[in-house]
């Protein structure tokens, strides 16, 4: 059995050090993976999960069996992607650049442009616990779009309300944006 100990290792080198140790490993191979970051813990979920790699979960910690060889793409049939970098849009006044932002997300329910995802990082994480945003947000995810934020900037600006199975981590969102065919930024 191959260890990956990550405990007390920042965001995304956990996600790395899983997806290095299953790319090295054989078919049934077991891989137990040590964790103390609730962010890290729903990372290598979600990817084990969008990849359909067995594995069972004792806290923080995973125990995986290599059951399936990692696909090389992980894009999907929709393959534009949003994102947002701070909580307002354009430069200028702060007012308008948040009331542009707003309208921009209420836009994409309306458009046919397959947005399978938005990704927010710096302080576009804060549109997460803006009250004025949460109805647009909401209507986004009720049309199957995807809403993460970065994990290390959720924990920067102290933002304990967004949940941690939203958050991601800047490896993510590189691969997010390099398997994209579109990427929109307000």
């Amino acid at each position: 059995m191959k260890i990956v100990d990550a405990k007390g290792i920042p965001c995304p080198k956990p996600l790395i050090l899983v997806k290095t140790a299953l790319t090295n490993a054989s078919l049934q191979d077991e891989i137990k993976v040590l964790l103390d970051d609730d962010v890290a813990f729903q990372n290598i979920k979600d990817f084990l999960d969008s990849n359909g790699i067995n594995y069972t979960t004792d806290s923080l910690n995973f125990t995986i069996i290599k059951n399936k060889e990692l696909s090389s793409n992980s894009s999907n049939n929709k393959n534009t992607i949003v994102v947002i970098d701070k909580n307002r849009m354009g430069h200028g006044e702060d007012e308008l650049g948040e009331l542009l932002l707003k309208t921009f997300l209420s836009t994409i329910k309306e458009l046919s442009t397959n947005v399978s995802a938005i990704y927010c990082y710096n302080s576009g994480v804060k549109i997460g616990v803006d009250k004025s945003y949460q109805t647009i947000l909401q209507e986004l995810r009720e049309i199957g779009v995807k809403i993460y934020f970065c994990g290390a900037c959720v924990k920067y600006f102290e933002l304990t309300e967004i949940d941690t199975t939203e958050q991601t981590n800047m490896l993510s969102i590189m691969e997010a944006m390099s398997n994209a065919t579109n990427i929109l930024r307000p």
